[in-house]
């Protein structure tokens, strides 16, 4: 360990190793990933004896001289995870960390991240591919297929490709095209990333720990990252930003004829406002409104406020309908949301007209969009390398958007205000199939 490494202020603790308990499982013999069964039951305790002589004796030592005073835990998982991998069985614990995979792995829903969660979930994900010209840095147009040769060598999960597919069939609309499908890909693997953290930040304290796999890619892939390997943000990461805000309104539809609002809090003193709710066309249309004080104490999370779907939904039309809620705090708005009454592949959407303005700030550029009708997904493309301040949002009639940009510097991928150049404003009606 450097003195750089071990007094980093952001290390929470020392791991010594990643699924490598879970994956012998010395103390159940049916359990395991099947490598124990390879070797005689005296070569299986001699490698048990130096598993923990590393693990368990020689690197916590190291941790305690050379960074006293920080935690170490010997392998992620200590529990949760068991049964083969290809299974991925869970059950909520009160202690350790899990990583749970029945999403992805066995096909789980979405949905199953609002039930199995433990203490701290230091590892899930859910994959997705590049944007198309990173795809195309490695792909000619004839492989642009989820089955060619060069997509295939692109994909280190051997169901990788199929998988995105067979989701993206569960809960979005068909893509029309390729370059469609990657879009799409990024959405889906968002919005699973989104209703994973939020169901963990929900559950503070109980749950006080969500890591997503993962952050960043190390060659041009399709993957689990929430960047790609040159630097571009896809959808996951800004989703992630959003999602891991420190004051968090998340809206939860799953709790069976109600729609629930948790607020959720990192900061060390209580969060108080007003939550404003309103149903609207996806024209703009106001079609109802409330508004209702809220607050969370400090560092914690709390439900807010409930309805019942027909209270809030009325007559109207699910399929044509959103439900928007703010949080504000003396004018100012700390945090929104989005609440469709239906999925994704069941609503009406149209192609919107987007328009932008663009102005110059002392920060850079601002873009300020609007549109006519509800633009799900909004992608911002920028030409200049880079990102937006948020990007892949949904954009309301009557509420406009205002984005700003930072480029890459020269060499290394931190940012600075700068102009995007040409810009590509598109939504998810733009991709999807027309209706028949």
């Amino acid at each position: 360990m450097s003195n750089g490494q071990r007094n980093h202020p952001c290390i929470a603790l020392w791991c010594g190793n990643n699924e490598i308990d879970t994956a012998w499982s010395h103390y159940d013999e049916q359990a395991g990933w099947g490598w124990k069964q390879q070797y005689t039951a005296d070569l299986r305790e001699r490698i048990w004896a130096d598993y923990e002589a590393v693990f368990h004796r020689i690197l916590p030592e190291a941790v305690e001289e050379y960074a006293p005073g920080t935690a170490y835990w010997p392998s992620s998982p200590m529990t949760g995870l068991t049964g083969d991998r290809t299974q991925h069985a869970h059950s909520s614990t009160t202690s350790g960390d899990i990583h749970y995979w029945g999403v992805w792995h066995a096909v789980e829903p979405f949905e199953k991240y609002n039930v199995h969660i433990g203490r701290f979930m230091s590892e899930y994900g859910f994959q997705s591919f590049p944007e198309y010209r990173s795809v195309r840095a490695y792909a000619e147009e004839k492989d642009l297929a989820l089955e060619s040769e060069v997509m295939l060598a692109h994909q280190k999960n051997g169901r990788g490709n199929q998988l995105i597919k067979q989701y993206m069939d569960m809960y979005l609309p068909g893509p029309k095209d390729f370059p469609s499908f990657l879009y799409l890909s990024q959405v889906l693997q968002a919005e699973a990333m989104k209703t994973a953290i939020e169901a963990h930040r929900r559950r503070k304290p109980f749950c006080m720990g969500s890591l997503y796999w993962q952050m960043n890619d190390c060659w041009p892939v399709a993957s689990w990252a929430g960047m790609d390997y040159y630097g571009r943000w896809k959808a996951l990461q800004y989703y992630a930003k959003r999602s891991f805000s420190d004051i968090l309104l998340s809206i939860d539809g799953t709790s069976g004829g109600r729609i629930d609002f948790h607020l959720v809090s990192d900061l060390l003193s209580p969060v108080w406002g007003r939550l404003h709710i309103g149903l609207y066309s996806f024209t703009g249309g106001v079609l109802k409104e409330l508004s209702v004080p809220v607050a969370v104490g400090a560092n914690t999370a709390a439900l807010v406020h409930s309805a019942g779907i027909q209270e809030l939904l009325g007559p109207h039309d699910p399929a044509s309908t959103v439900l928007y809620a703010r949080l504000e705090q003396d004018g100012s708005i700390l945090d929104s949301k989005e609440h469709y009454f239906t999925s994704v592949k069941a609503i009406n959407l149209d192609v919107p007209v987007i328009q932008v303005t663009q102005t110059q700030t002392e920060n850079g550029i601002r873009l300020t969009l609007e549109t006519d009708v509800l633009a799900k997904q909004v992608w911002v493309s920028p030409e200049t390398e880079g990102r937006f301040s948020d990007n892949f949002f949904d954009l309301i009639p009557g509420m406009a958007k205002s984005i700003e940009f930072h480029a890459f510097r020269a060499g290394d991928k931190s940012d600075i205000p700068a102009d995007p150049g040409r810009i590509t404003v598109s939504s998810m009606a733009d991709y999807i199939q027309s209706p028949q």
